[in-house]
């Protein structure tokens, strides 16, 4: 109802009138007091002047019979309650005008109910001969102007009633009655069957005796008429449109399967370059303990037939034991330094394959990261600087923050360093509540601002053709937000170089083991 045409035209002319009626109203009421208030203030000055010569004679002869009969004649004015007369002897004349408008004497001492006041005082040459009181009540004039009030209130609701009410007849006949007519014909038009291949079926709304009300349905029957012709022309347009979509349907199935394949494709990329670091890492210790050990087994051969031939000497036996310790001692650090590569490597790769999630510490996990990567730092003049001192403990994917580590670190050598030039990336580990906050910063060329909003982008490199696929950060990206439940943000400026800011919680929720093994693009 409040939402209706009718309602709020019968509020629009109702309040309308309303304020056109009050505001006429304010005015001759405001009018009517001003006329009342002024005519009660002229009749007070005149009572004044006419009481100052009247009574003048009376006190100077000390007549209060004259002075009784002048105030009697004045005590007819409506605004007068009281008048007292006292000269300074004892001569009191006082009247009042009780309720029943009767007139009774007024005692010296008593104070009649008033609204306004007038004192008169009679001198002669500064001597004072007498004084007047003259008690007045505005009730007379605020009661015709309450009254008129009323009135005008009145004429206000009948006109409001009436013009309403005419305007409500007048609207109800000529607008609301073929609205409605309208309404009727059209939900009848909305029940007939506009596919029908029946030629004869009409389906035009009546006409009426209006003017206004047939040029409206002459266009509703052109625009139904119009609707007949392009529901023809959507059914063939749907099929084609449905053809269509099984196709693009077809088409992204294809390539949800080639991103996850290029996806899968990078991950084992990464991991294939850390083999190939960590290969030609592990070969040097092992090239030197196989040497040595080599060395020795010649040394130990001499020494024997040495023994078997009753040639030993004493100086020979002290130069293979100098010999055998140095050679120990090299076997023992080379093949410790291996060990401690594949042990590095297996828990890289175990994790970075499997995305199992489990416990670990932060600081030395990620050490262990660097470590594995030390053989793609060292070659080039960039040297990484870890700052982590507390012991924070983990419980997520181990092997998904060990992808966003290595893609971030080589990201950087990659791009930020261009011709070899030296720098420094620092990563800052931060603990904050139940959350950690990973820091990558490098002092390379930076980034310029059409570059940065499309970083994370999937397929964008700026070293396409040398190297680049344009997934690295993208995968950066959703393992971050999606696997690790985190956030990333990257800030940079040309030759200032680049922050990536990570924030994850340290506690992983669980998730679904098909959720925990998907990567999507951003």
């Amino acid at each position: 109802m409040k939402n209706s045409i009718r309602f709020k035209l019968i509020i629009w002319i109702t309040g309308t009138l309303f304020v056109i009626l009050s505001t006429s109203s304010f005015f001759l009421y405001k009018d009517k007091k001003e006329y009342e208030y002024e005519h009660y203030q002229k009749s007070t000055i005149s009572l004044k002047k006419q009481l100052e010569i009247s009574l003048l004679n009376g006190f100077w002869q000390l007549d209060s019979k004259y002075i009784n009969a002048v105030i009697k004649s004045n005590m007819q004015n409506e605004f007068i309650v009281a008048i007292r007369a006292q000269d300074q002897g004892n001569l009191s004349v006082g009247i009042l005008k009780a309720e029943d408008g009767t007139l009774v004497e007024l005692q010296p001492d008593f104070q009649p109910n008033h609204n306004d006041k007038l004192t008169i005082n009679f001198t002669h040459e500064d001597l004072a001969i007498g004084v007047v009181e003259i008690f007045f009540t505005d009730s007379p004039f605020i009661q015709r102007i309450e009254a008129f009030l009323i009135t005008l209130l009145l004429i206000e609701f009948i006109t409001i009633f009436t013009i309403g009410s005419i305007l409500f007849f007048a609207m109800n006949r000529y607008i609301f009655t073929p609205i409605n007519s309208l309404e009727s014909a059209l939900a009848k038009a909305n029940n007939l069957d506009f596919e029908s291949d029946d030629e004869n079926k009409d389906y035009d709304l009546p006409t009426s005796n209006y003017l206004e009300w047939n040029a409206l349905v002459d266009r509703v029957n052109a625009i139904i008429n119009k609707i007949i012709q392009e529901l023809h022309n959507r059914q063939f347009a749907e099929i084609d449109a449905l053809l269509e979509k099984n196709n693009a349907e077809t088409a992204y199935n294809e390539l949800v399967k080639t991103k996850n394949s290029l996806v899968q494709t990078e991950k084992m990329a990464a991991l294939g370059r850390l083999v190939a670091g960590i290969a030609h890492e592990i070969n040097t210790p092992i090239g030197i303990a196989l040497t040595v050990a080599s060395h020795l087994d010649v040394e130990t051969t001499k020494l024997d037939k040495k023994v078997s031939g009753n040639a030993l000497k004493k100086s020979d036996l002290d130069e293979y034991l100098e010999l055998a310790t140095e050679s120990s001692g090299l076997i023992f650090s080379n093949t410790q330094r291996a060990s401690e590569l594949i042990q590095s490597f297996k828990q890289i790769a175990v994790d970075q394959s499997s995305q199992i999630k489990r416990e670990f510490f932060l600081c030395d996990y990620l050490k262990e990261v660097l470590h594995s990567l030390n053989p793609k730092i060292k070659i080039t003049p960039i040297q990484v600087e870890f700052n982590c001192t507390a012991v924070i403990p983990m419980n997520s994917y181990p092997g998904a923050l060990s992808q966003v580590m290595t893609n971030l670190v080589l990201n950087a050598i990659l791009h930020a360093y261009e011709d070899k030039q030296t720098g420094q990336i620092t990563i800052t580990v931060t603990a904050i509540d139940k959350n950690v906050e990973i820091k990558v910063k490098d002092d390379g060329v930076g980034i310029d601002q059409v570059t940065l909003s499309k970083i994370f982008d999937p397929f964008f490199t700026t070293k396409q053709g040398k190297g680049g696929t344009g997934l690295g950060l993208n995968i950066v990206f959703n393992i971050v937000t999606q696997t690790l439940n985190g956030r990333i943000a990257v800030s940079s400026e040309l030759d200032q170089g680049t922050c990536f800011t990570i924030n994850i919680p340290t506690e992983l929720k669980d998730k679904d083991n098909n959720e925990s093994e998907r990567v999507t693009f951003k």
